[in-house]
């Protein structure tokens, strides 16, 4: 049986534990572009089907909306399972890790948000976070799964894996630092209100269209108060990660002195993860190149004091 017109919700391919039972049917593409069923409701992701997936070569995997729920249940608590494995490679939990953030991002611009979304984006962080401190060798292992090419949901991924590493090395305290993590999640949540020709456009803004884009912030707050969100905190760092020192930034032109400096580091990890990933119109700038042009031609623009440590934890982390 082929599903054409129901509406379906991305999911992670390895939030999918062996031996487990679902109690919801999966989904792929065929080749024609049209939904089949890969397991049924009431059956277990078996090694028969793994080698069904190998063998149509399928990446991608989907669930009925409806069923969406239950699935954040199963991957919140087989993530949970996964990072207390100790057989499970650091590399290998980060590579889950990633993907199922990635996955949760996709779902949240894709789709309308809900607090169950952000419960999922809190429980990803405490897993994460918890990981992270018990074992500070698997920074490396977090960075190294950054992808280079560049969607808004893998930029979000990305900003806060560089905010959770670099906020680690700076020694902010854990309710602190899973706020800051939080916020690097959600900075670009407003995009959801931006047309998308704006968002996805491939080459520079005009004025107009930046004007729009400069929104962006703002809405991102909009939605999480909306959805409950309280802290102030919170709302001020996303507010603020495109703020600059000399108050040339947006969207209030703040300065300095009125700047959040925990906001400062969401903006170098930012701007560093749009240098260095590729896009339809641009190739990625390796991170030497990228650091360079933020130390020398943004000096008036970023905290200097973050922007070394942020190149000194890069450098340590990645040779």
């Amino acid at each position: 049986m082929s599903y054409r017109k129901v509406k379906l919700n991305h999911i992670s391919l390895k939030s999918l534990e062996v031996g487990h039972v679902y109690k919801y049917s999966i989904f792929y593409k065929n080749d024609e572009n049209i939904f089949e069923k890969l397991i049924s409701k009431d059956s277990s992701f078996s090694s028969s089907t793994q080698q069904t997936i190998d063998l149509k070569n399928i990446s991608d995997l989907y669930v009925l909306t409806q069923d969406y729920p239950q699935y954040e249940l199963d991957t919140q608590e087989y993530l949970s399972l996964v990072l207390k494995n100790q057989n499970i490679s650091i590399a290998h939990k980060f590579e889950i890790v990633q993907d199922m953030a990635a996955d949760t991002m996709g779902n949240l611009f894709q789709s309308e948000i809900n607090t169950n979304s952000i419960q999922r984006v809190n429980a990803l962080l405490d897993d994460t976070i918890d990981l992270i401190l018990h074992e500070k060798s698997a920074i490396k292992a977090m960075l190294d799964v950054t992808s280079y090419d560049y969607y808004t949901y893998t930029h979000c991924v990305n900003v806060s894996l560089y905010t959770l590493g670099f906020g680690v090395f700076l020694n902010i305290p854990k309710d602190k630092l899973k706020l800051l993590t939080k916020a690097a999640m959600l900075h670009d949540l407003g995009k959801k209100n931006i047309p998308k020709e704006i968002v996805n456009k491939n080459g520079k803004l005009t004025d107009e269209e930046f004007t729009v884009m400069k929104k962006h912030p703002t809405y991102s707050v909009e939605l999480l108060k909306n959805l409950g969100e309280t802290d102030q905190l919170l709302f001020d760092l996303i507010e603020q990660h495109h703020e600059k020192l000399d108050g040339s930034g947006y969207p209030n032109g703040l300065q300095e002195s009125e700047l959040n400096s925990y906001s400062q580091i969401i903006a170098i990890a930012d701007i560093f993860d749009a240098l260095t990933t590729k896009r339809s119109y641009k190739d990625a700038m390796n991170s030497y190149r990228a650091l360079e042009i933020m130390h020398t031609q943004m000096s008036n623009e970023l905290n200097l004091k973050l922007l070394n440590e942020f190149i000194v934890f890069m450098s340590d982390k990645t040779n």
